[in-house]
């Protein structure tokens, strides 16, 4: 709990200043910043999740590569999500894929299921609904991170090919959750909605 609560408290204060950044200071300098800021939450979510579950890492042995071979096919093939580009913003990049992405989601899943969970315990609702939070995360996030120079679509606009890919992406992972056997974490959940909440408040104000 203790835990819990004071991360919780880091995350929305690292977050504000990151909003404050953005719209005031100098958008430049703050994109310096990016990759080190969302290592940073990211490691605030395994020690958060590895003190109630040893076993989170064969979350991440299975859900990293797999992450990172979805959006290698997505980047040089246009499979799945459609024809995108990342830019250089989110940091240390192998095949053009930034390796936090792939880690994103290891973190987006998790929480997603975890919040799910929270709602129901039924075997069929659980992933079902797991994949609906995570797209609709997405959703959320897209136009704020084009804004934020994160990745650029080459086509006008997210293409619908990109929220079913999630969806049904996020449904397996959200199978796998389940079957691994997790259980709900507190601080993936708060996390997960102070980053919904950054990209709604970036989508509007930017």
């Amino acid at each position: 709990m203790f835990a819990t609560k004071n991360l919780t408290l880091i995350a929305v204060l690292f977050h504000i200043i990151g909003f404050v950044g953005i719209l005031f200071y100098k958008p430049a300098i703050m994109q310096l910043a990016t990759p080190w800021h969302l290592l940073l939450m990211m490691l605030f979510f395994v020690v958060a999740v590895a003190a109630q579950h040893k076993h989170i890492w064969k979350w991440i042995v299975l859900v990293f590569p797999f992450g990172f071979a979805i959006e290698w096919l997505g980047v040089h093939k246009s499979i799945l999500f459609g024809h995108y580009a990342y830019t250089s913003v989110l940091g240390l990049s192998w095949q053009q894929v930034p390796l936090l992405i792939a880690f994103n989601w290891v973190f987006v899943l998790y929480a997603s299921a975890s919040l799910a969970q929270a709602f129901t315990a039924n075997k069929i609702l659980a992933p079902l609904s797991a994949a609906t939070i995570a797209t609709f995360f997405d959703w959320v996030m897209e136009p704020a991170a084009i804004k934020l120079h994160y990745w650029h679509w080459f086509q006008a606009g997210v293409p619908l090919s990109n929220y079913v890919s999630w969806w049904l992406i996020s449904l397996l992972l959200a199978i796998l959750w389940q079957f691994l056997k997790y259980q709900f974490n507190q601080f993936a959940v708060n996390l997960l909605l102070i980053q919904l909440l950054f990209f709604a408040i970036i989508q509007s104000h930017i």
